[in-house]
């Protein structure tokens, strides 16, 4: 059986640098710490986990809490490519990830009090939800570690990463404003999830209008809920308003929600184009992977949700090695334009 002493002879470190690369630490640079990686891999080398975490005083697992039940996590692909990207880093730095659904949101605050009492895990990953200030600021008293996809509270400052749904807000109404389009209609989104210090796409796409010197017609705002059903009925609603309010253009605030608006588009025999006002233009709020396969042709805001996930796990691997807060990060989308 090969030891810790094996794996330092073969990578050509010492002893010292294996045990780094074991707990984790940033004081060794990638380049060696793969060079390790594939020395303990060549030699099937598998640390006792269980007595190292009773020495770290750690688990050597991360819970990743979701508030919004089981049904909306496992059909909303958005959320997917968070956990996926917070998994894949977890992964490459030996951590177990432990996936929490409670039911809603108090069973979600209830569920972070029990995995921090119970010292099931090293640390969570959280997201920003009604009720949670007052926990997270508990939390950071008492030296459990976390970070939040989005804010938590208003003045909050480290352990965060957000993604600037302003901008992408204003990226999309530029373009739809540059095809000629005027009557634009946006399914924003739903404003339970729009939690202190937590900004929306409509406030972008104001400002872009207001920019163009377009007039702001609160008709042409509806509210979705993140799902298909809410943007197919949020879209019916801008199609079917009076000749006057009538748009051209719809920009939804996530991939299902748009893929519910392109379904009442078609009911209503129009077709979606990228070219000019004499086409609809519909733009839909993260144009993830999954979707591009669906409709390829569908362009819109591009919200790198996965790498949103991959750095709030690289975020709380940081925390818990260095033991202290590390400043919040805020994200830009991009914008896809349509095939």
């Amino acid at each position: 059986m090969a030891t810790i002493y094996d794996v330092a002879k073969k990578a050509n470190v010492s002893v010292k640098t294996v045990s780094r690369v074991l707990n984790r630490s940033q004081l060794v640079r990638q380049e060696t710490r793969s060079r390790v990686l594939a020395a303990m891999a060549d030699l099937d080398f598998h640390p006792n986990s269980a007595a190292r975490s009773l020495r770290r005083k750690r688990t050597g697992a991360i819970g990743f809490v979701v508030p919004f039940g089981s049904d909306f996590v496992f059909h909303d692909p958005g959320m997917i490519e968070q956990i996926k990207g917070a998994l894949d880093l977890l992964n490459e730095r030996g951590y177990d990830m432990v996936l929490s659904v409670p039911t809603n949101r108090d069973d979600a605050l209830r569920e972070v009090v029990r995995l921090t009492k119970r010292r099931n895990v090293d640390g969570a990953i959280l997201y920003g939800m009604t009720g949670a200030d007052s926990i997270v600021k508990e939390l950071s008293e008492k030296g459990f570690h976390f970070v939040s996809l989005g804010y938590c509270y208003p003045e909050q400052t480290h352990n965060f990463v957000e993604i600037d749904a302003v901008a992408g807000g204003i990226a999309a109404t530029r373009y739809a404003i540059s095809l000629g389009h005027t009557r634009i209609g946006l399914i924003k989104e739903p404003s339970n999830f729009l939690l202190p210090n937590k900004r929306s796409i409509a406030e972008g796409y104001k400002t872009a209008l207001e920019q163009a010197g377009i007039p702001y017609d609160e008709r042409l705002v509806r509210e979705g809920d993140y799902t298909v059903s809410g943007g197919y009925w949020a879209a019916l609603r801008l199609l079917d308003h009076d000749e006057h309010a009538r748009v051209s253009a719809i920009i939804c605030s996530s991939d299902p929600t748009a893929l519910g608006a392109l379904r009442a588009l078609r009911e209503r025999g129009l077709v979606p184009a990228s070219g000019t006002q004499n086409g609809f233009l519909l733009l839909a709020g993260d144009c993830l992977p999954s979707t591009r396969l669906i409709e390829p042709s569908l362009g819109g805001i591009q919200a790198p949700l996965y790498e949103q996930g991959r750095l709030a796990a690289d975020m709380l691997v940081s925390v818990i090695s260095e033991g202290r807060d590390v400043p919040g990060i805020v994200l830009k989308p991009t914008m896809l334009v349509p095939a």
